[in-house]
């Protein structure tokens, strides 16, 4: 059996990812000095207080290691099953994903009878786990898992995501966004940071704003100022603790596109806690 993977910062969960049947990667997750591995919430009471401590900075986000890929990729292969690892882009990961490759090349090794998988998609959130679900519904019509991959390497390199976070001193705490955020100087000022993941899965800077409601206002109209025509793309609209900036992107895109070709969907509660909170992101690609 070929089991099909995304980690838990590919932002599905819940009866999507039931759907979908794909099988998630915990996430490390640092409260206190308590450490745990956290996939989602399971109940809405469950979200709302995980959020609200995710909004008093009570978590941090801990990479995992070498050890903890190893082991945990190890089960399915000593189970019999083939496994396919659908990685947010691995220049997300503290490490730039040197750990997951490592442990990917060493179970290859001790079970050279499965198969072990490693696909990095360059890009994060629902670009992630819309790659791994289109590519399993390929697998599944085909059943031909070469087929499968070969699709999935046709769709890598064409999401790019965009991003606002309200607050720009937890962002630039964030290890993972360092490196971007080094050349913003607009922190004291309490400016909002509009960051870009490129098709390589670079982050960069784009641009700034005043509020957060004029910077959400950015990403429809950075679409624009970049060359793309609205109506050739597909969006998804990934949001914390920002619901009536999210339904007002939304309505500003159904002016253009049809309601097959948006969708609206809640960040994942690990992307809140790396992103310190309140955040929009928007995720687009060219119809196949």
């Amino acid at each position: 059996m070929v089991k099909f993977y995304i980690d838990a910062y590919a932002d599905m969960f819940g009866k999507e990812l039931k759907i979908t049947d794909l099988n998630l990667v915990p996430s490390k997750i640092k409260h206190g000095s308590r450490i745990s591995y956290f996939k989602n919430y399971t109940k809405a009471n469950d979200f709302a207080k995980i959020a609200e401590e995710i909004r008093a900075g009570k978590y941090s986000v801990v990479p995992l290691e070498y050890q903890e890929w190893y082991d945990f990729f190890e089960e399915e292969l000593k189970a019999g099953n083939d496994v396919v690892y659908f990685s947010v882009s691995t220049k997300l990961l503290l490490d730039n994903g040197e750990g997951l490759k490592r442990a990917f090349r060493d179970l290859n090794k001790k079970y050279p009878k499965n198969m072990a998988i490693l696909m990095d998609t360059k890009t994060v959130s629902r670009g992630t786990s819309e790659i791994a679900a289109l590519s399993k519904v390929v697998y599944e019509r085909e059943g031909d898992l070469e087929a499968a991959l070969d699709f999935a390497d046709t769709l890598i390199g064409k999401f790019v995501s965009i991003f606002v976070v309200d607050s720009a001193d937890s962002i630039k705490a964030s290890q993972v966004f360092k490196g971007a955020m080094s050349s913003f100087t607009g922190a004291s000022l309490n400016l909002k940071p509009i960051i870009s993941i490129d098709t390589d899965g670079n982050f960069k800077i784009l641009d700034k704003a005043k509020s957060f409601k004029s910077a959400v206002s950015k990403l429809y109209s950075n679409v624009k100022e970049n060359g793309q025509n609205i109506a050739d793309y597909t969006f998804s609209i990934v949001s914390f603790n920002a619901d009536e900036e999210a339904q007002a992107l939304y309505k500003k895109f159904r002016e253009v596109v049809n309601e097959n070709e948006i969708r609206l969907v809640p960040l994942s509660l690990n992307n809140a806690i790396l992103v310190g909170g309140k955040c929009i992101a928007l995720t687009f690609h060219s119809k196949y």
